[in-house]
């Protein structure tokens, strides 16, 4: 009986380990964020962009930006990790005249 109940419990994992693996992968592999960034606007909130994208940045930073003319200005950065090269989305915000942070741009790369 022992090598029964040992053959069950080894059963039991491998069927966990299969199922949970392929939809943990299925799960990340599914946020195709190319795609999300074409609902992006520009002058959207934080919370506009957690929204569409739905969920909050892998990454968030404040850094200096540069505008055209050279001149530095703090901005945001939020970073999504899609896993693949041009699925990983960089969102820049601004700071407004409230305070709140805005999208001023975003790429893929």
């Amino acid at each position: 009986m022992p090598s029964l109940r040992l053959s069950l419990i080894m059963a039991a994992a491998a069927l966990c380990l299969m199922d949970c693996g392929g939809g943990l992968t299925a799960g990340l592999a599914a946020k195709n964020y190319n795609a999300l960034s074409a609902s992006l606007k520009k002058d959207m909130s934080e919370r506009d962009v957690a929204t569409t994208l739905g969920s909050p940045p892998d990454k968030a930073d404040l850094v200096t930006c540069t505008d055209p003319e050279g001149k530095p200005w703090q901005c945001r950065t939020w970073i999504y990790a899609g896993g693949k090269p041009k699925n990983n989305l960089r969102v820049v915000f601004y700071q407004d005249q409230s305070s709140a942070w805005r999208v001023v741009t975003w790429d893929l790369f």
